[in-house]
């Protein structure tokens, strides 16, 4: 919640901020609950991933959708530089059982995170980067990691290390009503310049952020915005092979985002998703992702959202 002086009159009449203190302690009970669960096959995870002395980790937060995480497991081997984990938040058991395999056959890095008991979809991928931070990241102990959505595919070299050479923090800014946060879909770290803070990627929805928000408070608020660099997000025009006509792809500097690819936004799934195919097949195969743009950059710094209806963004709810 926001400081108590910081709600007007009118707030204080309507009790928002005993709801929002309510709501936030609801919250952290929860989270810390959820954080103290263990996770099947956790230790062997551990071990495995300490064994490769990884010194940039990227995290996928998994949610239902194999073939998301059949395509990010392929470019991403290819384009993430450091080691690249999945992290299961899955309520479909059987996606679950699918996901492992594509990860087993890749040799990445797979652990199925506890029964996540929120259905929420911010505040559940937010418990989820929660327990991962405290339960890997802060045990491996990596220079530099980061959060990358399962529908966001590096199509070039994605370097974390490089983006937080010279600051602590890299990703895409979001703006809320006050303060503001890194996407919890694309969010990058030192992680020495940050762990004294104690990050927290639950939703700050009194300050209408969403998952990540509370890094506000807990990291953001104390940096110089003014210092820093953040991501590049735009629409362009993207052909794919044996498609006949380009369409609109939000991008988030040099990486596709599908943008709700595990719920009910795309009138044809199957069709999203062999388009998508065909570009990483393109580049899989040697090819640019520049041969397949067509025309300039439909918008810059343009919100995410561009390319399907993110109807599942947060939008205040909790």
């Amino acid at each position: 919640m926001r400081e108590l002086s910081d709600y007007s009159a009118v707030e204080w009449l309507k009790a928002e901020p005993l709801t929002h203190g309510f709501k936030r302690a609801r919250n952290v009970a929860i989270e810390r609950l959820f954080r103290r669960k263990p996770a099947p096959g956790y230790d062997r995870f551990i071990a495995d991933l300490k064994a490769r002395k990884p010194d940039t980790i990227g995290v996928v937060i998994a949610f239902n959708t194999p073939w998301a995480i059949d395509l990010m497991t392929r470019i991403g081997k290819k384009n993430f530089v450091g080691t690249l984990v999945v992290c299961d938040n899955s309520r479909n058991p059987k996606a679950r059982i699918e996901i492992e395999k594509i990860c087993a056959e890749r040799d990445v890095p797979y652990l199925a995170l506890p029964h996540n008991p929120v259905r929420h979809p911010s505040r559940s991928h937010a418990l989820s980067i929660n327990w991962v931070y405290y339960n890997v990241i802060d045990v491996v102990r990596p220079k530099v990691f980061g959060i990358l959505d399962h529908d966001l595919f590096p199509l070039e070299t994605l370097d974390f290390a490089a983006e937080v050479a010279y600051q602590p923090v890299y990703g895409e800014r979001r703006p809320g009503a006050r303060g503001w946060h890194l996407w919890a879909g694309f969010c990058v770290f030192d992680r020495a310049a940050i762990e004294r803070s104690h990050p927290d990627f639950n939703t700050d929805t009194p300050r209408w952020l969403d998952s990540g928000g509370r890094n506000w408070v807990q990291i953001y608020s104390r940096l110089d915005e003014k210092r820093l660099r953040f991501s590049k997000s735009c629409l362009r025009l993207l052909r794919s092979p044996g498609f006949d006509e380009p369409r609109p792809i939000s991008m988030i500097d040099n990486c596709l985002h599908v943008i709700g690819a595990s719920y009910d936004v795309h009138a044809n799934k199957s069709d999203t998703k062999a388009y998508i195919d065909g570009i990483v097949e393109y580049i899989e195969a040697g090819g640019e992702w520049t041969d397949l743009q067509v025309g300039d950059d439909l918008t810059e710094n343009a919100p995410i959202g561009g390319f399907f209806d993110a109807k599942h963004e947060m939008r205040g709810s909790v």
